[in-house]
């Protein structure tokens, strides 16, 4: 973390503190799924300090020149932490509240979507390696009326017993899921729902937006009649719930009353510290709301950042290496001509790699012994159709969040793999480019909306791969 370099001109004396990393989203909230992008790189390039930076925020003092503070009291550390005024550019002297409330501070953490609240006795001494009941730390629960439109049998028990329900909240487009909730039912309470829910069962899934294929496959749908509420840390930035919990029935209220809170997110194309507030229950971030209507069509558009880097690498080579930068420059024009395509709706494998090769050409011109690229390619597969920059979109995500951001770069592998009646197309990559996935669910849901759902993308974090399935003779989709 080569910011925080800063701390060696801010101090001038021997301090040993106690602080924590973090990386802040786009509404000044720590993220760590933003700070995953940081994590176990010992040289981070300048472009993933620009990216992705960190501030170390302090928030109490062990030790001051050759004398332990651990005995002192909080309230007297944190002065002394004061006196160091150790403010500036990546390092955060944390806020402390004497005179406000505990509700307070936790209505106030809700409404700007923090995670709790830490309150500590101001006359506390420091007590290393152990919870100390002088210091308790409260997370936020909030709780959440739902609306129950289908459930999962549970993969313990006995068979039929309930494992899961599938809720959402009503919206004027009509239900809308937001997650599915496996905690917090007692025995009784599983069999009273299972028979409940059993009468309302109906075909077809009552919810206007599609639900994962992995949960939907499995799924009893049921006519959105019965209400409960749920207890949840926080809203996800693609609409979900995270962590619910079921709080039980809520019996004479009509689904149609449900409302769901006003949730902060980052506003579409902000720069950090610019947010906007949207309505959870009817609207999702842009990035993340997929839109049915425009699936079919092509998502990626090439970045700014991606065309000047391009003409950038090729400008290098004009003096040096004129028949490489002229060769690159024909790599360039086809790669813009082919996305330009903005009526095209399918492809073929073969075009599609056929654009990825130009494409990492560009790439390898400029990131040179960083990048290298390992293809595996079955001829009778070429012809296999899939929608319109899907996986053009995956290599680049694998490039420019994974290897480009590693200091020694890596190798980029693809591989089409004949399944019998389907085709897989794997993706690998080292780096940190799965830590956030939200290009890579819109590539699964448009496979989905072109396939049915028992095709799309799956991803496998552990592995560091990405794999698309499609089928060889495209079936009519059986959408749920």
């Amino acid at each position: 973390y080569p910011e925080l370099g800063a701390l060696s001109t801010l101090i001038k004396r021997r301090v040993l503190l106690d602080g924590k990393i973090v990386s802040l989203d786009a509404c000044g909230r720590p993220s760590l799924s933003r700070l995953q992008h940081r994590m176990n790189l010992h040289r981070p390039s300048a472009t993933v300090v620009h990216r992705v930076p960190v501030a170390y925020y302090v928030f109490d003092l062990l030790r001051l020149d050759d004398r332990s503070t651990l005995g002192l009291p909080y309230r007297q550390r944190r002065e002394l932490l004061a006196e160091l005024d150790l403010t500036g550019g990546p390092i955060v002297l944390t806020p402390y509240f004497l005179d406000t409330d505990g509700q307070t501070m936790l209505d106030t953490a809700a409404q700007y979507g923090l995670h709790g609240v830490v309150a500590k006795r101001a006359d506390s001494v420091y007590q290393p390696g152990r919870r100390s009941r002088w210091w308790v730390q409260t997370a936020l629960r909030r709780t959440q009326e739902v609306v129950i439109g289908g459930w999962v049998p549970g993969t313990r028990g006995p068979a039929g017993m309930l494992g899961a329900l599938l809720v959402g909240l009503p919206t004027d487009g009509g239900l809308r899921y937001v997650g599915q909730v496996c905690l917090g039912f007692a025995d009784a309470a599983r069999r009273e729902l299972r028979d409940r829910l059993t009468v309302l069962e109906q075909p077809a899934s009552p919810f206007t937006d599609r639900v994962p294929a992995q949960i939907a496959r499995h799924a009893r749908w049921v006519a959105p009649q019965l209400l409960g509420e749920v207890c949840y840390q926080r809203w996800t930035p693609h609409g979900r719930l995270a962590h619910p919990t079921w709080g039980g029935l809520r019996r004479g209220k009509h689904p149609a009353a449900v409302q769901g809170p006003v949730v902060l997110v980052a506003a579409p194309q902000s720069t950090a510290g610019v947010a906007q507030e949207r309505t959870a229950a009817g609207e999702q971030p842009e990035a993340a709301r997929p839109d049915r209507s425009a699936l079919p069509g092509p998502r990626v558009q090439i970045s700014p950042h991606f065309l000047y880097n391009a003409l950038a690498a090729v400008s290098a080579l004009v003096r040096t290496d004129p028949v490489r930068a002229r060769e690159l420059l024909m790599d360039f024009a086809g790669f813009t001509r082919y996305c330009f395509q903005s009526t095209i709706e399918r492809t073929t494998l073969g075009d599609e790699l056929e654009n990825v090769e130009r494409y990492l050409a560009l790439e390898q011109a400029r990131l040179e012994e960083r990048l290298q690229v390992t293809m595996h390619v079955v001829p009778p597969l070429l012809a296999v159709a899939l929608p319109f920059l899907s996986l053009q979109s995956v290599v680049e995500h694998a490039v420019r969040d994974g290897i480009e951001v590693l200091p020694g770069g890596g190798t980029l592998a693809i591989a089409l793999v004949d399944a019998g009646a389907d085709c897989l197309v794997t993706v690998a990559a080292p780096g940190p480019w799965l830590a956030e996935d939200g290009a890579l669910q819109l590539v699964g849901d448009r496979l989905r909306l072109a396939f049915g759902d028992d095709y799309g993308l799956v991803v496998d974090a552990h592995a560091s791969t990405v794999r698309l399935r499609v089928p060889k003779i495209r079936p009519v989709p059986q959408h749920r």
